[in-house]
């Protein structure tokens, strides 16, 4: 616990006591080794805030920084060098060589707790040590419906594209040109054709040529 008169604030997830209760951007910087270039103030539910080196902070209890000093991220059990805060599930994808294929799924590793799925396009805070793993997703049969009309799809990981693809080939009567949209509460979302998205069963879809405003 922090002295009851100290601020507890975080850089890159690692906790830092102060009994200032004010310091400026380059200050801030120096609090962490290596020093980084940028600094951004992490705001919930809001774009972060960079912090530029003069800019004064007033500094409160469980504030969180983010740098973009190098940290070292594990992907099963192999190293990776990178330089930001907040990766998204793609990058993830992308950092090994070859990169981990759409048949498989991305876990954060948490100790002495349930480890976290990276769904598809989720942005995901990253800190130095932090570990991943990959492993086949299952493959199964999710029963969907486009236009109103049963479709099975084979696993549940899908593109705009295959899910369209399934369709045709089960009778619905749409093109592989035709916009696609997934029902998310009242309003349907667009999925676009190389858009990587996790579906679910009873999962509804409409697909038209654009013209239908329906």
């Amino acid at each position: 616990m922090a002295p009851k008169d100290n601020a507890r604030i975080y850089i890159d997830g690692e906790p830092i006591d102060l009994k200032e209760q004010r310091l400026n951007g380059a200050q801030l910087r120096a609090l962490v080794s290596p020093q980084p270039e940028n600094l951004w103030l992490d705001i919930d539910g809001a774009q972060d805030h960079p912090v530029s080196p003069t800019e004064p902070v007033a500094l409160t209890h469980d504030m969180r920084f983010f740098t973009d000093r190098p940290r070292t991220i594990y992907i099963d059990k192999t190293p990776y060098e990178v330089r930001t805060a907040v990766l998204t599930e793609s990058q993830l994808r992308a950092l090994p060589a070859p990169a981990v294929p759409d048949d498989h799924g991305i876990w954060k590793d948490i100790q002495d707790d349930l480890d976290d799925p990276i769904d598809a396009g989720e942005l995901v805070s990253v800190v130095n040590g932090d570990r991943f793993f990959t492993k086949p997703l299952p493959k199964r049969e999710i029963r969907v419906t486009i236009n109103r009309r049963a479709v099975v799809l084979d696993g549940i990981r899908q593109t705009g594209a295959s899910i369209k693809k399934s369709a045709v080939d089960q009778g619905v009567p749409i093109k592989a040109d035709f916009l696609l949209a997934r029902k998310n509460g009242p309003k349907f979302k667009p999925v676009g054709d190389d858009e990587q998205i996790r579906v679910r069963n009873d999962d509804e879809f409409r697909a038209n040529d654009g013209d239908d405003n329906s």
